[in-house]
């Protein structure tokens, strides 16, 4: 029970840290609304489950020691990062609202928006490096399955919780950030952050 605790204080403390999901869900958000935001946020922790399911069955400790995989998923993640902030740089040229990036908002469906928030995750090796680096040091011989699970879900609830929260919160804005002036700052904003996170997943040592 203490290392549990322990582990939901840091898991806490990682979530509220501003990485690739929480820019994805809030392009999310500002495109299709608080609706859209939760399903991409639903696409996170699923993909955060995944990567934590991986680490307590081995599978990250193959990857971490496979160079050219490794870099292949390295540079998958990179890509579709970067995928993601030239649309926004591409709006922001063009002067679209944020809530209507070529319509994209309008006809994003809840596969869509879940597609995104899972393709995040799962393309981000940092989550997987993260999971790697965590587990050990929680986990001790003849600790058995409970804590393990008990720690994959609870970082697959906290990560729900946070980005819905955050969904909740830029829909609410959405309206003021819609202004003429300001839509086009907002995209490039995202855009060069998601790019950013782009260069920054690409360059990351194992």
């Amino acid at each position: 029970m203490s290392n549990y605790l322990t582990f939901v204080g840091v898991a806490a403390a990682t979530v509220a840290m501003p990485g690739p999901d929480m820019l994805v869900v809030l392009r999310t958000a500002l495109t299709g609304g608080t609706r859209a935001g939760v399903w991409a946020a639903a696409g996170s922790a699923v993909g955060n489950t995944v990567w934590g399911a991986a680490t307590v069955l081995g599978a990250t400790a193959l990857l971490a020691a496979s160079p050219g995989v490794f870099t292949a998923v390295k540079l998958a993640g990179a890509a579709y990062l970067g995928w993601l902030g030239a649309q926004a740089l591409v709006a922001a040229r063009r002067g679209d609202a944020v809530s209507g990036m070529g319509a994209e908002g309008a006809r994003m469906s809840r596969v869509q928006a879940f597609r995104r928030g899972l393709a995040s995750d799962l393309a981000n090796v940092k989550v997987g490096l993260f999971w790697t680096a965590l587990v050990p040091q929680f986990l001790t011989a003849g600790a058995g399955a409970l804590l393990p699970v008990a720690m994959v879900l609870t970082m697959a609830g906290l990560v729900f919780g946070g980005l819905v929260l955050f969904a909740a919160v830029a829909d609410r804005l959405r309206a003021a950030l819609e202004r003429p002036r300001v839509s086009p700052a907002v995209n490039s904003g995202v855009g060069a952050l998601l790019l950013g996170l782009a260069l920054k997943l690409a360059t990351v040592a194992r």
